[in-house]
């Protein structure tokens, strides 16, 4: 009886240990198998964005998981210097010069060149190759066609002083500073009255401009602003992409204001951060050569309405978007300017005009 009761609890010690033996098999296994993640912060996939982008890298199966965060341009570029020392980034998508000048300032992006480098205009590229266009934005206030110009309805508005008189008062929202769409806007407006004796090197002209601006907007601001213009505002601030894709979904005759100076036309970047981990930095090179490439940036442009970079592939697309950039002038700006002063402009509407 003893001798089968040793028997037992040899044969039990060794069934926990084999079975022990599987479980760790089996963990780690699994744990070998769990891809790696690559955090891309972005400006770009908010609203049906996100499935265009997510349906994308599906049909891509990177052996990694890309995971997205959705942040405003100013916004990504002040948490990405934050963490410059500990960097949770490994690469950012969009933004305009006025957020990369500030990251290659103070060397968050890691040169690099990408395989479709020279299908893009030299003139937009970082100074170190630091950063790179995929796409070209320009930005705008749109109106609802149908809810200007009419009878007991505003004008239509021809350059932004219109947007400050009374028969506009609550007709339009706007989009706040910490974003690239807004501060490029309240840029355009701002250097078009440069004084370099005046407050932040801009006049008091141009301050009540934008002061009056805000006051007119709607407050608050529509929370679905895509919705609103079907006819709870005549318009407001949007990036061009945004002209075609949310006409065509939301069924909307959109147009255009075009200033007699021009439109801001303005580079969407993107950039590798300088991590210091040499698996994450060639999986966001391998990201940055994928995301663009002339078929990716093809299918995006005709699904969102963006304007690619990538000269390969606006050949592809052609129709809307071509016709739009065709159909505008470019108002000159100067980015250094406007670098060297966005910080102060950006507070001194946050703290003096916001909504």
């Amino acid at each position: 009886m003893r001798k089968l009761l040793l028997m037992f609890g040899i044969v039990s010690t060794l069934i926990f240990i084999t079975a022990c033996s599987e479980e760790g098999k089996e963990a780690t296994e699994a744990k070998s198998d769990k891809k790696s993640e690559l955090v891309v912060y972005t400006n770009q996939i908010s609203g049906d964005r996100e499935e265009v982008a997510k349906s994308l890298i599906e049909e891509q199966n990177f052996n990694f998981e890309v995971v997205f965060v959705q942040a405003g341009g100013g916004e990504m570029k002040d948490r990405l210097i934050a963490e410059k020392n500990n960097p949770l980034a490994d690469v950012v998508l969009g933004g305009s010069p006025l957020e990369h000048l500030a990251l290659a300032e103070n060397n968050i992006l890691a040169p690099f060149t990408p395989t479709w480098a020279e299908n893009v205009d030299p003139s937009l590229v970082g100074s170190e190759n630091n950063y790179w266009p995929w796409a070209i934005d320009t930005v705008h206030y749109t109106y609802n066609k149908n809810l200007v110009g009419g009878n007991n309805q505003p004008p239509v508005p021809q350059d932004w002083p219109d947007l400050t008189k009374p028969e506009f008062k609550d007709q339009y929202y706007i989009f706040e500073p910490s974003g690239t769409t807004g501060s490029v806007l309240f840029a355009s407006m701002l250097v078009r009255y440069q004084d370099k004796n005046g407050e932040h090197g801009v006049s008091e002209e141009g301050w009540k401009l934008v002061e009056d601006i805000y006051a007119n907007a709607v407050n608050p601001a529509p929370q679905d602003w895509q919705e609103a213009l079907k006819e709870d505002v005549t318009g407001g601030f949007i990036w061009g992409g945004g002209v075609i894709s949310v006409a065509r979904d939301k069924n909307i005759e959109l147009d255009i204001m075009e200033p007699s100076v021009g439109t801001p036309f303005l580079p969407a970047l993107v950039g590798k951060i300088h991590t210091g981990n040499e698996e994450k930095m060639e999986n966001a090179e391998e990201f940055i050569n994928w995301w663009g490439s002339a078929d990716v940036q093809a299918t995006w442009g005709e699904k969102t309405g963006q304007a690619p970079a990538n000269k390969e592939a606006l050949e592809k697309i052609g129709g809307e978007i071509q016709a739009l950039l065709d159909r505008l002038e470019t108002q000159e700006l100067d980015w250094n300017y406007i670098y060297e002063h966005m910080d102060a402009w950006r507070e001194k509407m946050a703290l003096e005009y916001a909504q």
